[in-house]
């Protein structure tokens, strides 16, 4: 075989290796893209009993609920400390950006540089529908209150223009929403809200819900947008999810298997429940 030949063998097969690495790693991107909001299964429910730690690794309170923007942004932590199992506890709420929060190995950690006093010290908690919030001078209070204890440079950079001083006039409570009844708008039963996975943002990104069954046993569990849902909050029934769906429609939408929810994380699965839904990817 001539030089020139061998020269041009080479010369291809470093163009289809070339070729090869770009689609393979056009792949990568695609699979990553579609899901790339939702990198790892960060469960609410899992969140909201995650002890928060101070620098001596002692603990110092607890995650007893999220506050939720409209948009399913996590605006506050509702801490609970002191007390004994739950008895006598004292519960404020501190800006989500000013809590040092860790997923790592499908696990929170959740750490905050104060002392169990200082928390006790805090702008106090004590309606029970967390009216507080509303209020922007009880809000005011609190934000300047952790800014002193913390220091401006607690709060993360991404944060900083995220985070609104005001008082949260729409505000959802993650704990009602976790076991909420999902209906539609001719009141059909649906389901239930199981549980909401929030993605790297701090946002949430889909809910799961509890489809079919008898008493839990059989359900099918479906991911639904966070987009796809209406929350009112009823006197008779407390807090309902509304979707624009029937039985019929739910189920043939995607199903994620067991209860860690991994099937998220399947490479195209989220643009599948999205194409499904109706909706764009945010």
């Amino acid at each position: 075989m001539t030089c020139r030949r061998l020269a041009a063998l080479a010369a291809g097969m470093v163009l289809a290796a070339s070729l090869a690495g770009q689609a393979r790693a056009q792949q990568t991107t695609t699979e990553h893209g579609d899901r790339a909001q939702l990198d790892e299964i960060r469960k609410v429910s899992a969140l909201r009993k995650a002890d928060i730690l101070n620098r001596a690794n002692e603990k110092i309170a607890s995650v007893s609920d999220l506050i939720l923007t409209q948009d399913g942004k996590v605006q506050y932590a509702v801490l609970s400390v002191g007390g004994v199992v739950g008895i006598g506890a004292k519960y404020t709420a501190i800006p989500w950006e000013k809590l040092d929060i860790r997923h790592v190995n499908n696990k929170w950690a959740v750490n905050l540089p104060l002392t169990k006093e200082a928390l006790e010290h805090a702008p106090l908690i004590e309606s029970d529908n967390y009216r507080e919030l509303a209020n922007a001078q009880w809000v005011s209070r609190v934000r300047e209150y952790f800014a002193s204890q913390l220091g401006p440079a607690a709060t993360k950079e991404g944060d900083r223009k995220a985070t609104s001083p005001e008082a949260t006039t729409t505000m959802y409570r993650a704990s009602k929403i976790l076991g909420a009844a999902l209906r539609n708008a001719q009141s059909e039963n649906l389901g239930s809200v199981e549980d909401l996975l929030l993605d790297r943002n701090s946002k949430v990104a889909f809910a799961i819900v509890g489809h079919g069954g008898v008493l839990g046993i059989g359900e099918s569990y479906i991911p639904v947008p966070w987009s796809k849902l209406s929350f009112t909050d009823r006197e008779d029934t407390g807090l309902v999810a509304t979707i624009n769906s029937n039985k019929d429609q739910l189920e043939k939408a995607p199903l994620v298997k067991g209860d860690t929810y991994a099937t998220m994380l399947a490479p195209g699965f989220t643009e599948q429940v999205y194409r499904f839904f109706g909706t764009d990817k945010p």
